[in-house]
């Protein structure tokens, strides 16, 4: 049976696709969203192996069968805080901040047992980040025309899963379970920008960008127990994206230009058409996409019994990498001269780079109801590298020649313009590593658990496509408070 084990192991693996489709992404630069369930996250996450209570639904649907109980659990409070330090964007020492601060459930679930089979349901936050910026320039170095910039943010991104669950026991030894989640996922960006030249002229540019995507996340799941002291674990899983909707609108001033009629832009765009009036000149643009990237993930775990009182477990995660290519071609009209724009067809919003991440954790009851866990975990980035050196080529070749080639013909023009690493919205490296720390309270009818998770990490990013790449930090700190009940 272990031998069939790891073949199945090995072909979920090395038979994992990467998917194309012509969708919008979601914003998380990790794909390590986040913990569920009170052993889970005491576990740093390693809990594919286990997966033996409500929160098994996520990480592993096939270990609920060897839950011989009825349960509930509900995460009571989650506390989390998030800050991303953006060093030396304008000025060196300057230091942009955006900090997301949320208090609130991340998961609920519930377990029903019929015999062999079991049940259960679970709501569940993958994450909800909510950041609020606000920040002011004075003469930047690196733009010796400009005299002040400021600059006003609010961004919201969320994720819920919402759905039931069931597992089989085949044998005493092995199981199977599955998944099947409804997903829906925000995204809300609020900014306004203005920016004061030293000739006395200004900018001004105001947007708003909203996202609404629906979508399945089936997971399938096989555990094994070859012998009383080990248990293995794998599962499968995949977003499907099923519709969604996305508005974009802008209002950009520009005091410089010759005619007041022109100063005023209107760009405004849905998954059904974008278009924009810019510099008194008509454009039709791609239309916006509104779903997220359908990557899929395989977990594999190992859980070990030394003693009745100890446990270690240990996870592999693996996330496929996204890619999708569409029409990304611009028609400009200016009187009776007409424009026609392409590019590279790759929609980066959507590009992500496979990861593989590992977590392991402990559990030691120091007495009978009383237990330790705590934990380790990576959380690699699904972005390609940023670095100084790309983005001082970027500049240098888009202040030569814009970075497009063109060619004309009577009134018709034709532009290819090379992607730009500063325009890439994937913007942000960061390479994460974070700790787990918990101690739970058991009795044979509830339990009540207090974790504390801390995840840091260093890289670059890029937030503004007219300077150089600077360096990046990330920290998060969350408090978890799970309680459950069992009949």
């Amino acid at each position: 049976m272990i031998k069939q084990f790891i073949l199945f192991a090995f072909i979920l693996f090395f038979s994992f696709p990467t998917f194309d489709s012509d969708i919008l992404s979601s914003e998380p630069y990790n794909n390590i969203y986040g913990f569920y369930g009170e052993r889970a996250a005491g576990l740093s996450g390693a809990y594919t192996a286990l997966s033996d209570d409500p929160s098994g639904a996520f990480y592993n649907p096939a270990g609920l069968a060897f839950s011989y109980q009825d349960g509930f659990s509900i995460s009571a409070s989650n506390y989390k805080r998030t800050t991303k330090s953006y060093k030396g964007v304008d000025t060196p020492g300057q230091v942009y901040r955006q900090n997301s601060e949320g208090f609130e459930p991340n998961f609920i679930g519930v377990l029903k047992r019929f015999d062999n089979i079991k049940v259960g349901f679970s709501i569940i936050n993958t994450y909800n980040y909510s950041y609020d910026r606000t920040d002011q320039v004075n003469l930047p170095l690196v733009s010796p025309s400009i005299n002040q910039t400021r600059n006003y943010t609010k961004e919201k991104y969320s994720q819920m899963l919402v759905g039931p669950s069931f597992a089989f026991l085949i044998t005493n030894k092995l199981s199977f379970g599955a998944s099947l989640f409804y997903v829906r996922d925000t995204k809300n960006l609020t900014k306004t920008q203005f920016q004061r030249y030293t000739d006395s002229t200004s900018v001004i540019r105001s947007y708003i960008d909203n996202r609404t995507t629906d979508g399945l996340l089936p997971i399938l799941g096989i555990q094994y127990t070859p012998s009383n002291k080990i248990v293995l674990g794998a599962s499968i899983r995949r977003i499907i994206v099923g519709g969604g909707n996305r508005l974009y609108n802008e209002v950009y001033i520009d005091t410089a230009r010759a005619n007041s009629v022109n100063s005023v832009d209107f760009i405004e765009g849905t998954n059904n058409g974008f278009s924009s009036v810019e510099a008194g000149r008509i454009y039709k643009k791609p239309n916006l996409n509104s779903a997220i990237p359908q990557t899929s993930e395989l977990r594999l775990g190992v859980a070990f019994f030394p003693t009745s009182r100890f446990l270690a477990s240990f996870d592999t995660i693996y996330t496929s990498g996204y890619r999708a290519y569409g029409n990304q071609d611009t028609i400009s009209v200016l009187g009776n001269k007409v424009t026609y724009a392409t590019n590279n067809g790759e929609i980066r919003e959507l590009t992500r780079t496979s990861t593989l991440n590992f977590a392991a954790g402990m559990e030691y009851y120091l007495a009978e109801t009383f237990a330790i866990l705590g934990g380790v975990f990576t959380n690699e980035p699904n972005t390609k590298p940023i670095s100084w050196t790309e983005s001082a080529i970027d500049l240098a070749l888009q202040n030569s020649f814009s970075n497009q080639f063109s060619t004309t013909s009577g009134n018709n023009t034709l532009v290819y313009q090379l992607p730009r690493s500063g325009t890439n919205p994937r913007n942000e490296y960061s390479r994460n590593r974070g700790i787990s720390l918990g101690m739970s309270w058991v009795t044979s009818k509830s339990s009540l658990s207090i974790t504390y998770i801390h995840e840091y990490g260093r890289g670059m990013s890029r937030i503004d496509s007219n300077s150089l790449a600077q360096r990046f930090d990330y920290t998060s700190d969350g408090l978890y408070i799970m309680v459950s009940s069992k009949n």
